[in-house]
């Protein structure tokens, strides 16, 4: 009978082992196929950078703590992102101390990827190279030697394969018997750190073991990759080919999701239905059905439009593309100060700015990042439509086609105002400016893999809900509290109507600064309520102006009767005239930035800073060019 062997306590220790190496690399891929997909983006004060956290697989034998580290390009002058990086593999972050490095290199690259690993390999922590991309090699005319390429290194070699799991157990456990030795010096160790000198020491060091194996001597690139690049890389059909894809990309979030939020939004509608026919009459019932249910329900909505987004993000960067579509406008956008992937944020804030917020991330430098988000407010997002509909149909009542036109031309100078304010702001803001290069490896094309897809897509997605969710429930709930509650003289607070709640009393006291936009308190109580959605401005208008109606359409068709006739109290001026219909849709072209962006923005910067700007900004701006317009129509004898 045998006698089982205590564990040593080194063995029982979880170490932290992070994942090193260059953008393209896979290691995100890696991180999927190591912990199962069961891992947790980590956003730490100061950082606007997601690090990915997550514990390796029981089956892989001892636990450890797997982080994926920004991808590096040099330790020389790098990026922020490159920065935090750096600091955690010197142990200077405070938050991640790594005991161990898994050093992700694509095996068809070997020269540019292991010019980095001098730095990690001089830390005097345990080092194991994962090689990736090695199915590829073939098409690349190389064979690589594992074996002689170890003992080049002088550090164990595993290959992998993190799209099918293929060697991650060999290097789970090639991880573990380094940590269980102690560290030894390394031909690793011996490289520089200056970027051109690395490149070079690591050929020689290639070239001295042999490892490398090249059928031809030319130039080794993929066959097949350089034949589509041909084609979306070329002068004349590159651009086509990258904008057909983004536009099938925001149809894609604008349209195919929008069934699933019309069966999301309709499953909260009944859920509340539901409560207030099991519940008797009251307000409990009503803040149930309305406050607390229609919170949850108003985060939920954009849930499949999010999922839709970063699977689609997903499934372009996993194929290859994604480089080459942020390589072919980076140099337009760099005039502007933006970085060539800010266009698919753009383009996805006109379905909605939250998960235009979440697609930012893939901008790899702090400071477009950040312009990127800045300007993402000015995209016409689809929950301003109904608003648009509402105001041009006032505006134009008796020519569709002219509806249509004003609606294209919104569209498009919100593009146009967004390129403008991003060049001032690069310009006059955000002086200081080191040019952000688009430095990056175009990754050879590969077939997609849908379990790895479906993961990440999974786990982008619901950090959506993990981490914006509580803040915008709290604050619909506050909203409804508002719009259904009064407080009296005797400072008692009471349930009331919707025209006397404390949002009408709020809009009351706005009324002197909506005058001289040509509107009177009920509008204002329209601008309070659309703080929580832009689309509720309808529904609270309805509200207000007293219009019954059992769908949108009667209750437009009421509300439009109601405004061409509406006047201020005690007076006969008409409250909806060209020029203030004019003036509230240059207000909500610019301002009323809706809550649950403001809390993206705050979690995605781990600041109020930006997002309070944001508010201030942009609803000021709002403001004095709607009164502008208003007051220079009426100069010019426009009502």
């Amino acid at each position: 009978m045998s006698v089982p062997v205590p564990e040593t306590e080194s063995q029982t220790i979880e170490l932290t082992a992070c994942l090193v190496g260059m953008p393209n690399s896979g290691k995100t891929t890696l991180m999927n196929a190591i912990t199962g997909g069961n891992f947790r983006t980590a956003n730490y004060a100061g950082v606007t950078v997601s690090l990915l956290r997550g514990k390796s697989k029981p089956e892989f034998g001892r636990s450890f703590q797997i982080v994926d580290l920004p991808g590096v390009h040099s330790s020389v002058s790098p990026s922020p992102e490159e920065e935090l990086a750096c600091n955690v593999i010197e142990g200077k972050n405070s938050r991640v101390r790594p005991d161990a490095f898994i050093l992700v290199a694509d095996s068809t690259q070997l020269e540019r990827h292991l010019k980095f690993a001098g730095f990690v390999a001089r830390q005097a922590r345990p080092v194991v190279v994962a090689l990736t991309m090695m199915d590829l090699l073939g098409r690349t005319q190389q064979f690589v030697d594992v074996p002689k390429l170890a003992a080049g290194l002088g550090v164990p070699v595993v290959p992998v394969d993190g799209r099918t799991g293929k060697g991650v157990s060999d290097l789970i456990s090639a991880l573990q018997r380094e940590c269980d030795h102690p560290v030894s010096a390394s031909a690793l160790a011996e490289l520089p750190d200056e970027p051109v000198s690395s490149f070079k020491a690591v050929r020689e060091l290639l070239d001295r073991s042999g490892a490398i194996r090249r059928v031809s001597r030319s130039r080794h690139t993929d066959a097949l990759t350089a034949r589509i690049d041909r084609f979306v890389l070329h002068r004349y059909t590159g651009f086509p080919i990258f904008f057909l894809i983004l536009i099938s990309l925001f149809a894609a979030i604008f349209w195919a999701a929008q069934p699933f939020v019309d069966a999301v939004d309709s499953g909260f509608t009944m859920a509340g239905d539901l409560v207030q026919q099991a519940l008797p009459e009251s307000l409990i019932s009503r803040f149930i059905a309305e406050g607390l249910i229609g919170g949850v329900g108003s985060v939920a909505v954009f849930f499949p439009q999010i999922m839709i987004l970063f699977f689609l993000m997903t499934l372009l960067e996993d194929s290859g593309y994604l480089a080459r579509g942020a390589t072919l406008v980076d140099r337009p956008l760099s005039f502007l100060g933006l970085h060539g992937r800010s266009f698919v944020p753009m383009l996805s804030g006109f379905a909605c700015a939250i998960p235009a917020v979440f697609a930012a991330r893939a901008i790899p430098a702090k400071r477009e990042r950040l312009l990127t988000i800045w300007i993402l407010p000015l995209m016409s997002c689809s929950a301003r439509l109904p608003v648009y509909a509402l105001l041009l149909t006032a505006l134009l009542p008796a020519a569709a086609w002219t509806q249509g036109l004003s609606l294209a031309a919104i569209y498009i100078s919100s593009l146009l105002v967004g390129s403008i304010i991003a060049g001032l702001a690069s310009r006059i803001v955000l002086r200081h400016r080191n040019p952000s290069l688009l430095a990056m490896e175009l990754p050879v094309y590969r077939a997609p893999r849908w379990i790895p897809i479906l993961r990440m897509t999974w786990a982008r997605g619901s950090a959506y809900l993990q981490r914006a969710g509580v803040p915008i429930v709290v604050v619909s709930i506050v909203l409804w509290l508002l719009s259904n509650f009064a407080i009296s003289s005797q400072t008692i607070i009471a349930p009331a109507e919707m025209e006397s709640s404390v949002a009408a009393q709020l809009g009351q006291k706005m009324e002197p600064i909506l005058r001289p936009m040509g509107v009177d308190w009920r509008v204002g109580v329209g601008l309070i309520s659309a703080f929580a959605a832009r689309e509720v401005f309808v529904s609270s208008m309805a509200i207000v102006f007293h219009i019954e109606g059992d769908n949108e359409e009667t209750q437009q068709a009421g509300l439009l009767a109601q405004m061409r006739t509406a006047t201020f109290a005690g007076s006969s001026q008409l409250i909806f005239t060209p020029s203030t219909i004019f003036g509230l849709i240059v207000f909500f072209f610019f301002s009323l930035q809706c809550f649950s962006t403001v809390a993206v923005v705050r979690r995605e910067t781990n600041s109020w800073r930006l997002a309070a700007a944001q508010l201030v900004f942009y609803t000021g701006l709002g403001y004095v060019l709607a009164v502008v317009g208003v007051q220079t129509l009426r100069a010019l004898g426009v009502a």
